[in-house]
């Protein structure tokens, strides 16, 4: 029997080391390519947050992938490369103007699509994003016959449903709820796939307390004040903090806004966003997710937590049930909560180890053996529908 064929469609670089939902989608499509199906992917280098300067080849390449050289489309770059069973060719965009990269480079982009719908011809397609141009394309390929899938990442749709879709899916019944509020049919859950070869550490060096993208919504205000009290009363533990969209620069300004100079610690360290989070994984002790937002699903905490890490999770959104244990979930603006919550898991080694066996048999339902079966299932639904008219 052929091999089914999907195509992962982005606007932006779907090795995005600050994107969870590119990262998300991505490894969405990879599971898919691992149970056989052929998957071509359509993007720009495009990414969300500051990279620290890594090139998109360096990207790729962090991420188990192999550059196959460039070709030029349209007068752009087109990165070509091969990553976990899937077949990428990225158009090359300036870091500098990735709000505008329709206008840059939207008709090299164009040419990628047209030639792979009249030659790969995919029968589903795996995107998200709903400016202008996401519609156009979509309806370019509902009128070749492929199923449009839209993954939702975040509540940015409650105003209005996407349009030129056959089929939404979400990683968390939260927000399969909260949308099923004010569309007339919520959308389908498929849990976020954690892959092996991405997100687990070859061993587990316990050490460090680790928060993630230090911007308000994530909760940098709660993490200056732990921080600070983690300074004067507790030096020995290492924070940390790993830049995303938010830089270091945000989480010193909201320690003066509380009153301390956070510079002035040697335990709080920082970190530009590693392309591969493995690496991170692999040295986090516990993972602090104080949200003020309703996070939609929590994928880091799964990651750090598939590898033996406990995450620490504010009460917002998906959160609760994304770390299922309530020891593990605090108040939003209760930093002597979390103080009080950290330092047992620094202090008695027994606790942890306890805690660190729960924390991977939680995320191991996400793991490819357990969710390979129910994506089969979904997508195979998908295909019995009748192609878009």
């Amino acid at each position: 029997m052929a091999a089914r064929r999907l195509l992962l469609l982005t606007g932006q670089s779907p090795f995005d080391p600050t994107s969870g939902a590119a990262q998300a989608t991505r490894q969405m499509a990879e599971l898919l390519a691992a149970g056989g199906w052929a998957v071509q992917a359509l993007s720009t280098s495009g990414c969300e947050g500051d990279t620290g300067g890594q090139s998109p080849r360096a990207l790729i390449e962090a991420q188990g992938g192999r550059c196959d050289g460039e070709t030029r489309v349209a007068g752009r770059a087109v990165l070509r490369a091969q990553a976990h069973g899937i077949s990428h060719n990225i158009v090359l965009t300036d870091p500098a103007r990735r709000h505008h990269w329709e206008q840059d480079a939207g008709a090299a982009h164009a040419h990628c699509l047209s030639h792979i719908v009249g030659g790969f011809r995919p029968q589903v397609v795996l995107t998200f994003g709903d400016d202008a141009g996401d519609l156009r394309r979509r309806r370019q390929l509902r009128a070749a016959g492929a199923r449009v899938v839209f993954v939702l990442h975040n509540l940015a749709y409650t105003g209005r449903q996407p349009a030129d879709c056959d089929a939404f899916v979400c990683p968390s019944r939260f927000l399969a709820a909260r949308y099923a509020q004010v569309w007339p049919a919520p959308p389908d859950v498929l849990p976020t796939p954690l892959l092996p070869s991405a997100v687990l550490a070859d061993r587990h060096d316990p050490v460090f307390v680790t928060f993630i993208n230090p911007e308000p919504a994530k909760g940098v205000a709660l993490i200056a004040r732990l921080a600070g009290r983690l300074g004067r009363e507790r030096p020995d533990i290492p924070l940390l903090v790993v830049e995303g969209r938010a830089r270091a620069a945000q989480l010193l300004a909201a320690g003066r806004a509380a009153g301390s100079d956070l510079a002035r610690w040697p335990n709080l360290m920082f970190s530009p966003p590693l392309p591969r989070v493995a690496d991170l994984w692999a040295r986090t002790r516990v993972l602090l997710m104080p949200s003020v937002v309703e996070e939609a699903a929590g994928r880091a905490a799964l990651e750090a937590m598939a590898n033996g890490a406990v995450a620490l999770v504010s009460d917002r959104g998906a959160l609760p049930d994304t770390v299922g244990d309530s020891r593990c979930v605090l108040p939003a603006d209760a930093p002597d909560a979390w103080f009080d919550a950290l330092l047992p898991l620094c202090d008695d080694e027994a606790l942890y180890a306890r805690r660190s066996d729960a924390a991977r048999r939680h995320a191991a339902a996400h793991l490819p053996r357990a969710l390979a079966p129910r994506y089969e299932e979904w997508f195979g639904r998908l295909l019995s529908r009748p192609a878009p008219q």
